[in-house]
């Protein structure tokens, strides 16, 4: 399978518009996210297919989590996108130089300006509109001349990298500090 298209009911498509069945079978597959796709889309793929739990130890915890989360109006103010991108950065120092591969998940305001989204709870990012954003090379650390690149993503890690980032999004309730 060539490309899927992740729909916004958490379903997976293929080229010809039939549900993907066998979504490991995908997992190599360049994906498009179909317009309006959010984090609640990846929460509905995510528990459309358990088959998926195997991949990730985060998986089964938010697909469980999933069900008490609100059912709508889950979008921060000011909040107007999530972008979902890789990086290749080229470090060297401390020695030795390396590369580095990676995935970020980041929120941006309506001009493009990032927002810092690991303070909310993932539940409360549930309606936020979800896209790919596109490659970042950042070569020693200098960000200001940080090159952008159009890129594909397969499924494989596009699911790994979401739940990564997301792992990192807010406190449990019971480690919370109260003042």
């Amino acid at each position: 399978m060539d490309e899927v298209l992740l729909e916004q009911d958490g379903t997976v498509s293929g080229h010809d518009d039939a549900t993907v069945d066998d979504v490991l079978g995908a997992l190599d597959a360049r994906i498009t996210l179909a317009p309006g796709y959010s984090l609640r889309s990846f929460m509905r793929m995510l528990c459309a297919n358990p088959v998926l739990f195997r991949l990730n130890d985060f998986a089964r915890d938010f697909a469980a989590a999933y069900p008490a989360w609100p059912a709508a109006d889950c979008a921060p103010v000011g909040l107007t996108r999530l972008e979902f991108a890789r990086v290749v950065e080229m470090i060297g120092h401390p020695a030795p130089p390396r590369l580095e591969i990676y995935h970020v998940l980041r929120g941006l305001d309506a001009t493009g300006a990032d927002m810092e989204i690991k303070g909310w709870r993932v539940e409360m990012l549930l309606d936020v509109p979800l896209v790919l954003g596109p490659l970042r090379h950042i070569v020693f650390g200098d960000r200001v001349a940080e090159f952008s690149f159009a890129t594909v993503c397969d499924l494989f890690d596009f699911f790994q990298g979401v739940l990564w980032q997301l792992a990192f999004h807010g406190t449990p309730r019971e480690c919370a500090l109260r003042s």
